[in-house]
């Protein structure tokens, strides 16, 4: 018998139990459609975007606002998010709806008012693709997966039918499927979230606790591993100039073959909660596909477009990955989803047009460049598994139990953890505690019980605001989880420490906690 890579199993499929991933699939779908349409002339080619990439990295520049912006502001309220997906939603929509005006009239654009539009674009369907990411925190790996390899094919089905159109075709879809948004996000919140029927549960995303998902280190590997193969990626989508390729038929069927293909396999290890089968192959089947396509670069060089079709398929199933690891730290980071959304993002873009870049150089420098690029590509792809392999994948939880075996839990120690602001937070009500300053006891002694029962990183931070008083709904609120997930750990925390109230935890806490002081 096979054993499960997993301890969350999926439920049955139904229409009931599934249909709440319904939304964000098509909402993702439908972002992803437009830029690809819009920006991306429906993949006839293999630029990033017209104008040499010259729209993505406006709009990149732009989105890099949002980013600093989470430096000051730790959690954006409900009332922004949703103000900011109305605004994002209308700048792609007019931005479509202006180049398709112009289009129909047959005037000249100029190249200014060209880039500034499709980085409208660009930019507003990538802010919308953010709120629906930001939707799905709290939602379990095996959930994720089928929401964002459902919502890559279907995008990708839905773009190889329009390349066989014209740009007013493209834009005005870009207009129509922009203000679709609106009725997917309206039955989104009639449905509930996601992570109501789905928790999350960090192990099943790259087998680690929550606390590495706060720990700097494990944040920079994770982009490490998404810099060094996004830069080949790049490379083989401008082969050998540094020109974007032009996609005849045949090739870009080959994406879309390769695309669902892999959609469906790993929707498949979703279903069956064959987590760690994801993991691990999505880095090698990318890497794969980029050898592949170098080695069609080098035997087939007058065929470029299909050794193309392999590393633009990489691309896109990076893109997909990229959003199941945005979800992952959005779940259990400690800043806030835009923060994780728009840094992928924009690393991503940017390195590929850089990238491209590289091969222009490269011809400049040395006109028959064939070996010198692949040989490029190659040493990129092999840091990159060199990377993910070694410090993304290797036994993550063992590493921070060593860590928290090895040395005591002090006061600075929890200024450290990252509480989401649970000491910031005043105690409900006033427990019995002794000398030391009540919430401060409170949370170093949830430490200790944390190591001493093994709790896992969100179970401590559960079991802290708990303890404080609060209830279930202001730890939900507070740590920003469904309430069925914040009632499931409680569970859980009952579970392994054998208490089954909060004044039993209380109790312990004054009995035996922080035997030190």
């Amino acid at each position: 018998m096979q054993q499960r890579d997993d301890n969350q199993a999926m439920p049955p499929v139904s229409f009931e139990t599934y249909r709440v991933l319904l939304p964000p699939i098509v909402g993702l779908a439908l972002s992803s459609t437009v830029v690809n349409v819009a920006v991306q002339q429906a993949h006839r080619t293999t630029g990033v975007s017209t104008f040499n990439g010259s729209a993505m990295i406006v709009a990149a520049l732009l989105a890099g606002l949002l980013f600093l912006a989470t430096f000051s502001i730790k959690r954006f309220t409900k009332r922004f998010v949703s103000v900011f997906v109305l605004a994002s939603t209308h700048i792609a929509a007019l931005s479509c709806l202006v180049l398709a005006l112009l289009t129909a009239q047959g005037a000249t654009v100029p190249l200014g008012l060209a880039v500034l539009l499709q980085a409208g674009v660009a930019l507003g369907s990538t802010f919308v693709k953010f709120y629906w990411l930001r939707k799905l925190r709290g939602t379990s790996a095996q959930a994720t997966v089928i929401v964002v390899f459902c919502a890559l094919a279907l995008s990708e089905f839905v773009t190889y039918c329009l390349s066989f159109s014209g740009e007013l075709v493209w834009y005005t879809a870009g207009v129509l499927l922009s203000y679709a948004q609106f009725s997917t996000i309206r039955a989104s919140r009639r449905l509930g979230a996601a992570g109501d029927p789905f928790p999350a549960v960090s192990e099943s995303y790259f087998g680690t606790d929550e606390d590495q998902f706060s720990n700097r280190s494990f944040l920079a590997v994770a982009a490490l591993g998404i810099w060094f193969i996004s830069i080949p990626m790049g490379m083989g989508l401008g082969f050998s100039s540094g020109e974007a390729i032009y996609m005849s038929t045949v090739p870009r069927f080959l994406v879309l073959l390769f695309v669902v293909g892999v959609s469906i396999q790993w929707i498949r290890f979703g279903l069956a909660s064959r987590m760690r089968a994801i993991t691990a192959s999505i880095w090698i089947v990318m890497q794969v596909l980029i050898a592949l396509g170098a080695v069609f670069f080098s035997v087939w060089p007058k065929t470029i477009s299909v050794g193309a079709s392999f590393v633009m398929a990489s691309s896109l199933i990076l893109q997909a990955f990229i959003w199941y690891l945005t979800i992952a730290f959005i779940s259990f980071g400690w800043r806030d989803p835009f923060y994780y959304c728009s840094a992928a993002w924009i690393a991503k873009t940017l390195l590929q047009v850089a990238g491209m870049r590289v091969d222009n150089i490269i011809t400049q420098v040395i006109p028959s460049n064939t070996p010198v690029i692949i040989s490029i590509m190659s040493l990129f792809v092999l840091i990159a598994a060199q990377v993910v392999f070694t410090r993304l994948l290797f036994s993550p939880t063992q590493r921070t139990e060593r860590q928290h075996a090895s040395s005591p839990v002090t006061e600075d120690d929890i200024r450290r953890v990252p509480f989401m602001g649970v000491l910031a937070i005043s105690p409900q009500s006033q427990p019995p505690m002794v000398q030391q300053k009540p919430d401060v006891h409170i949370a170093t002694s949830v430490m200790e019980m944390g190591q001493r029962f093994g709790l896992t990183g969100r179970e401590v931070e559960v079991l802290t605001l708990y303890a404080l008083g609060h209830t279930q709904a202001r730890v939900s609120e507070e740590l920003k989880l469904s309430t069925n997930t914040v009632h499931t750990h409680i569970k859980r925390i009952y579970d392994k420490t054998d208490l089954h109230s909060r004044q039993e935890i209380l109790d312990y806490i004054a009995e035996y906690g922080n035997p030190k002081r």
